[in-house]
Parts: structure tokens; sequence; C-alpha cells
């Protein structure tokens, strides 16, 4: 039995951030990972002379003071980051508009008030709506460790009236009390992928936490998103940390109410300290093979929420005589909804009716020009749109050859949403890949496919959120389904749980006091 101080489940960024806190700190730290390449849903792969980022295509807070900046001073790591086009970070299309947003809250009021200056007062009402509510947020998590509350916090609450009053809320509530025309709802939701629902399911708080914290600083890696990735690495092994790739967890050991050891490739890893799980919450429960391990309170607060969509990806790799310019292609990301109504898209999408869907579309050779992701002078194209997974799971489980043709169809049916854009991009094309939700739960690890880990609802974001602690006093989540989803959330979540472990605020001076070490029985 190998001994480390932290045993961590999994080497997605969460998983991988607290290791390289914790090795920061002097900790000796082991990372398990089941799949050969680490990441996790910001994991690069190669194919042929192409190299594709799985799930992610651009992210915010990474200014020195940010949560990205703060953390990578914090590992003492130093990762350049590009900025998206300050005019336009993101492109919205729908048959009513072509609508580009800027950087800066106050650039995209003025933008949206000279374009529909008819409907000037909703604009300004959720202007200054989204702009109080991201006030609140900001000024609540200064004010109260949400996932270390304390009993005296309650007192504090009163001041964040706004928040408390809309905590409930969905985006189309917002959208209802502004009356915003239908038009402009699809523009303000154009970012609808970030989180994977329409307005009439996404979660205020949450959509404007995303909406702000993009205005603010929206970011691609210079030298792309395998070099975030492997700095952090890097980070970890070289202060002693191992990671073990190709080296799934198949059993968790808990007795007596603590975790024991898990094993992974046949050997078992004890932690001194605690068991840090970057995996799904609901597969970490299954992986304990003991009825008895949790109380069936605990088993159901793990267990019984709701997963977010799932998607379809394609990663295209096109010649020399594409120019993305050409067709509107450029440092910022393309979001194109052909029927301009979202809530009614998603409902269709997520049925199983793919004709014709919504699509996201990015281009990171035109991101960066730096490192080689594809030949001189060639394109990337990464897509993605939202799809159910059962038809996906059904077929793949029972008629291989009939998965394979359903996901030709809906390979066919998101390109034509593509060729709208880009209407000769076959002739450019070298290199066609595409993956289903099944593809994203094997290779990713993600339940279904899903994308955002617990789906973005208001019963299950902010305080609902299923939080980093565990009955079992030696294991701690850290996922997108424990705290938020995104890369800076995930990272977010790591420097949170350090805290928890070692009473040291990550990224600041602020020392707490030192917890009581827990120790395997």
């Amino acid at each position: 039995m190998e001994s480390f101080d932290y045993v961590i489940l999994g080497a997605g960024l969460g998983g991988l951030a607290t290791a390289a806190c914790l090795t920061r700190q002097g900790y000796q730290v082991l990372v398990l990972e089941k799949h050969y390449l680490p990441g996790g849903c910001c994991h690069t792969f190669d194919y042929g002379e192409y190299s594709f980022c799985a799930d992610v295509h651009y992210i915010s807070q990474c200014k020195p003071g940010q949560k990205i900046g703060k953390f990578l001073n914090y590992i003492e790591r130093y990762v350049p980051f590009n900025s998206l086009d300050p005019d336009c970070i993101d492109r919205i299309i729908t048959p009513e508009v072509d609508f580009k947003i800027p950087l800066g809250w106050e650039n995209l009021r003025s933008r949206l008030l000279s374009i529909f200056p008819e409907s000037d007062k909703a604009i300004n009402d959720y202007c200054d709506r989204i702009k109080q509510l991201h006030q609140e947020i900001h000024d609540l998590m200064q004010d109260v460790r949400w996932f270390n509350r304390k009993w005296y916090d309650w007192i504090k609450l009163p001041k964040y009236w706004h928040l408390f009053w809309q905590r409930h809320w969905t985006l189309q509530d917002l959208y209802n009390h502004v009356g915003m025309p239908l038009k402009l709802q699809a523009v303000l939701a154009g970012q609808s992928g970030d989180y994977a629902l329409p307005p009439k399911e996404i979660a205020l708080i949450t959509h404007t936490s995303l909406v702000w914290n993009y205005s603010e600083g929206s970011y691609y890696p210079k030298y792309h998103f395998k070099h975030l990735v492997n700095t952090i690495v890097e980070a970890i092994t070289s202060r002693g940390g191992v990671i073990k790739f190709s080296t799934p967890v198949e059993d968790i050991q808990v007795r007596e109410g603590m975790i024991q050891g898990v094993v992974a490739d046949g050997k078992t890893y004890q932690a001194k300290r605690a068991y840090i799980s970057d995996l799904d919450p609901k597969l970490t429960v299954q992986l304990m093979h003991n009825s008895q391990a949790l109380s069936q309170r605990e088993y159901h607060r793990l267990t019984d929420y709701e997963y977010s969509t799932s998607a379809f990806h394609i990663y295209l790799g096109l010649d020399s005589r594409f120019q993305p310019e050409n067709y509107g292609i450029g440092n910022w990301n393309v979001w194109y909804y052909p029927t301009g109504d979202l809530n009614q898209a998603y409902d269709q999408q997520l049925a199983g009716d793919m004709n014709h869907p919504w699509i996201f579309l990015s281009c990171p050779t035109m991101k960066s020009s730096e490192g080689k992701i594809a030949p001189v002078g060639h394109h990337i194209l990464e897509i993605a749109t939202v799809c159910p997974s059962q038809p996906f799971e059904k077929l793949h489980k029972t008629n291989p050859q009939a998965y394979k043709a359903k996901k030709r169809e809906v390979y066919q049916q998101v390109m034509t949403s593509v060729q709208d854009l880009i209407p000769d991009l076959n002739k450019y094309a070298r290199m066609k890949i595409f993956g289903t939700p099944t593809t994203s739960e094997f290779y990713l690890g993600q339940p279904h496919g899903n994308i955002y880990g617990a789906k973005l609802v208001p019963h299950q974001v902010g305080l609902h959120r299923l939080g980093y602690r565990t009955e079992l006093p030696n294991l701690f989540f850290v996922g997108a389904t424990a705290g938020y989803p995104s890369v800076p959330g995930v990272i977010g979540n790591a420097m949170d749980v350090v805290e928890l472990l070692t009473g040291k605020t990550v990224g600041g001076d602020k020392q707490k006091p030192q917890p009581e070490l827990v120790l395997s029985r």
C-alpha cells in the first residue's frame, strides 16, 4: 500500500489545481486519472496533423487579482493569454439580428441602445438589474465563505435583498419583468451554450455571473489550452507530486465512517489527511460498493441532483485555402440560432429533433497563431450544440452499426447549420471528427455526456450547490457539481477546498487557524 498526504481522484482541472496548490504547500500528493491525458474537459487530443481542445474554447478571470491570475501566481507559474477582440468577443446571429458583443458592460449597453433605440427602457432595466445583481453577488462572496458558513453569516443577508428576492428567478423571469422583445432575448442569451440552458430554465444568478465575467475579460491561452494544462501538471510533478494516468479508480474503501483507501489498477493507495474527488459525485458514490458507506440522507444528497444537458461536438481541420475572415470568423466566437427563439430551439433539440440546430463555432487558429495545432496556414474549427444523450446511449449498447448511423445523421444535421455560415466548407475540409454524448462519457467521465455537472437551474445553484464537504470527514469534492463549472469555476473550487483542508487562503495573505488533520484509522 502506497501512502500520501492527499489522494486526488481525477485529473480534471479541479483535481489538477488542487494538487498544484497542495504540492506548493509541501504536501505529498497523488492524482489518479482514468484517461491517458490530463485536463478533463480541457484536455487536448491530436488527430493527424491537427490538435483539438475537447470542450473549452474561451475563459474569463485571467487578469492579475482574478481567479486564474491568483491561482497561477500562487503556484508560481506563468501562462500568457490573448484577449478576444474587444469589439467582439461573441457574435450572435439570428434571422433578425447579427450582433457583436463587446467587452465592457457599459459598452454593451451603449451598443444595444444605438441599434435598438425602440427598446431603450427594457435594455436599461435589464442592464441595471444585471449590474446590481452582480454587485450583490460579488459583495456576498467577499462577506461570506459560502463553502464554510458560520451561524452569524445569516445576519449579513438582509443587505443583499435584491439577490435574495431574485434567487429563484430564471433569465426568462427577468425578460418578462422588463418586457424584453423576443429578438433581443436571443441576443442577450446568445452565450447560452456556456451554461447549456434556455432562458426559461437558466438561473438568473448564473447568467448574471457568466455575462458579467466575460464582459470584464474574455481570453484564450496564447499557446492554447494544452499549455495551460501542461503548466499545471509541471507545477505538480516538479514539487514531488505524482500523477498516474490510465489508472482508473476501481474501489473506494469505506469503513467506520471514513475512507480507508482507494484501489486503482489493482493497487491500494492511502491518504493520511484526506481524499479529494474530482469525479462526478454520483460516480464517486458508486465506487464505494458499500450500501452502508453513507447515511440515507447523505446518499440522496450526493445522488439526487439532475445533470446538465449533453452535447454533440464536431472538430474540423481545414486547408490553407480556407480564409476565416471571408465568413465573418475571427478572434471571437460565433453563436448561430436559425429560429431566433432559444426556448423553442432547446425544446426541439432535447426532444431529439436535430433538424437545423443552433450551433457554437470557434476557430482556435484565429485566437492564437502561436503553437502548432495545425499545419502552417491551415485552420481548425470546433463546433458544438446540445442534444439528448439517450438515443446514443441505447444504440451504443444494443446496436453499434445503428449507433454509427445515428452519429453520421446528427453530424449531417449540425453541418446544415454550419453551411448556412460557410456554404463551401466541404471543399476545404481535410479532417472531420465528431463526438456524441457517449464519446464524452467515455473520454471525460461525464455521465450521459453532461457538460456542466449538475444542471444550472435555480434550485441547484448558489447555496443549493452540492458543496465540498461530505459526512465522511476525509472526503471532499472539487468538481463542477460541488461548486461552480467553467475553467475559473473549478480552479476556484480547488482554491476553496485547499483552504478548507489546510487553513491557508490560496491567492491571499490571510491565514486561518489550522484545522485538525484527518487521519485514516
